[in-house]
């Protein structure tokens, strides 16, 4: 059941989220944490829309209010995740540049 699978994954989402060890690399920590909000966000963007979707759906008179109602709803989450998706490359690009420079300093700082 679609319904039991939703709670046991959201379990142990949260779960996982809880449990995370703490990471003496401020670096790495810093990326874990950013990259669990952004996971977040993406999930919440997607319940909003599920739950708007489901109350115009207890609206629902006819069949082809249905069927709209779920192309629109398909829709507006695939533009979520997509902006999701292009937020999400964009911030790693920008974690990647920043560990390149830290990476670069610390070298520097070596080979002086």
């Amino acid at each position: 059941m679609p319904y039991k699978e939703f709670q046991e994954n959201w379990k142990i989402l949260s779960d996982l989220i809880d449990q995370l060890p703490q990471i003496k690399d401020e670096q790495i920590a810093t990326l874990v944490k950013r990259y669990i909000e952004q996971n977040i966000i993406i999930l919440n963007d997607v319940f909003h829309t599920s739950i708007e979707n489901l109350k115009k759906l207890q609206n629902a008179k006819t069949a082809n209010d249905v069927i709209c109602t779920q192309a629109r709803f398909t829709n507006e989450i695939s533009k979520k995740l997509s902006l999701s998706a292009q937020r999400f490359l964009n911030a790693s690009l920008g974690h990647i540049a920043d560990y390149n420079e830290w990476l670069k300093s610390h070298c520097d700082l070596a080979t002086d």
